[in-house]
This record gives structure tokens, C-alpha cells and sequence, in this order.
């Protein structure tokens, strides 16, 4: 989470939403001071801002859960950065490394197993994740897909001159450009009733030819239930340390400054 008392707004990274290259350029370019943890949300913020920083702009990326999906695979299979088999990096150790995610490592990395595997194997119930927490807070709402052109916006709207292009960082090594490498007709009827509610909610499109977006009555009322009980345990039952991120990392060398 990013905070500029100079250009008055605030930053929510979401994971595998582009959140390493915008926290790091806001800190470099545009003001931008470390606050809470890397991927903080809203109502945490809310227990500790005063109430000029509650009328600060805020924003986010949303990004296509489907490409999450391969983005999160590819990181997995390729062990990005040593991360997953970094003890320092597990939850338990005061890192960000859960246990489910190491099971699916470890899966991945024991049964070689390609993406459509991984993604039948994982991906059972439909999709929800910390956007459905978050997007309903923010004044902008950057997409991936326009990620350059939509983080001018946010900066003209905060009355910034756009420094430099947004540089690329922390991109997955090894990713195919063609989601439908990845979406093969294996795993098609899966990925349209796990993505399906998530799609309705944020106009997101499948492809023409996979045909209309229709989820079932009981599959939306799963997906609502989903991001009610998960915004509970967020605000609730979720304790959070406020610790610095690890030495080397960029949130973590942030907050070292």
C-alpha cells in the first residue's frame, strides 16, 4: 500500500496485478511513502487514517483472473526468484508463502504437471479473490490490460505530470502471450464456470467462440456467499503483522529508506 500526502492519494496492491511495478514507481517518481503492509487493505487503512487522508483518491489494478491463473503457474513451475522453497518467505515465518501455495508447488514440481492439470486439480469452485474487497472502495480502477494508458489517468487526476513510461517489472518468466495455449477445450467448460460470476461482475469477455457467459443462479449465489464470507474473515478474524517485508525486496527496501 502506497500513500503521497503531497499528491493525495492511495495505492491498493493487489497480488499478481501489477502491484511491484506501480508501488515502486509511485516511491520513485511520484511521492510515494510505504504504508501498512505490501498488499494492506482498505478498511485496515481505515483503522489508522485521519480524516483528511480519507478523502485521498484511491486505486487499484484489476486484472483478468484468467490470466492470474497462468500468471500464478508459471511462477510455481519456474520457481520464480527462489521464492517457494525460501523458508524465509513462509506465512509461519513472518513471510507471504502460504502452505497451500507450496502444496501446489510441490505438485507442480513432483508431477511435472502442465497447466491444465494444475488448473483442474485447483481451481474447483468459482473464482473470488482481494479485488472483490477492494474495487467497491476505489475513485479509479486501472485495468491490466490498459495498464500504461489507465496510470496516466489516475496521474492526471491527481494533478501529476506523467514522469516517465511505466517501466515493466517483476514480469512472469517463460509466459506464453496466447491465453488460449493455456485454455486449451480441456479445461474450457471448467474455466467458464470458475470465472464465470467474477467475468459478469467486471465486464470481462470470453472468447467468441467458447460462447455465451451464463453461469447457473446457484453458481452466482456461491460466488456472492464466497466474497461475503471472505470479506468476514478479512476484517474479522485475520490478524495482520505489521512487520517489514524482507531485506531485498522491494516493499521491504521501501521501508527500510
Amino acid at each position: 500500500m502506497i500513500i503521497s500526502h503531497t499528491y493525495k492519494y492511495l495505492f491498493i496492491g493487489l497480488p499478481f496485478s501489477a502491484s511491484s511495478a506501480i508501488t515502486k514507481e509511485l516511491n520513485e517518481a511520484y511521492e510515494g511513502k510505504p504504508i501498512l503492509r505490501k498488499h494492506s487493505l482498505y478498511h485496515e487503512f481505515l483503522s489508522i487514517a485521519t480524516a483528511a487522508e480519507k478523502k485521498y483518491l484511491v486505486f487499484a489494478v484489476l486484472r483478468n483472473p484468467m490470466e492470474i491463473a497462468v500468471s500464478v503457474y508459471e511462477k510455481m513451475r519456474t520457481n520464480s526468484k527462489g521464492n517457494y522453497c525460501n523458508k524465509k518467505l513462509y506465512k509461519e515465518n513472518g513471510g507471504h508463502i502460504s502452505k497451500k501455495q507450496r502444496e501446489q508447488f510441490n505438485f507442480i514440481k513432483t508431477n511435472k504437471a502442465s497447466f491444465q492439470q494444475f488448473f483442474l486439480k485447483y481451481y474447483t469452485k468459482p473464482f473470488t479473490n482481494l479485488s472483490d474487497l477492494t474495487i467497491k472502495h476505489c475513485d479509479y480502477i486501472i485495468r491490466y490490460e490498459n495498464l500504461q494508458e489507465d496510470f496516466l489517468k489516475v496521474l492526471k487526476r491527481c494533478g501529476i505530470n506523467e514522469a516517465r513510461t511505466l517501466p515493466k517489472f517483476n514480469t512472469t518468466k517463460d509466459k506464453k502471450k496466447d491465453i488460449l495455449f493455456y485454455y486449451n477445450e480441456e479445461i474450457r467448460a471448467r474455466a467458464k464456470y470458475v470465472f464465470g460470476p467474477f467475468f459478469n461482475k467486471y465486464n470481462y469477455n470470453f472468447p467468441e467462440n467458447w460462447g455465451p457467459n451464463k453461469p447457473a443462479i446457484i453458481t452466482k449465489l456461491y460466488f456472492n456467499s464466497q466474497i461475503y464470507l471472505k470479506e468476514f474473515k478479512e476484517s474479522f478474524f485475520k490478524k495482520r503483522k505489521n512487520q517489514k517485508s524482507i531485506k531485498g525486496s522491494i516493499y521491504g527496501d521501501m521501508q527500510r529508506k
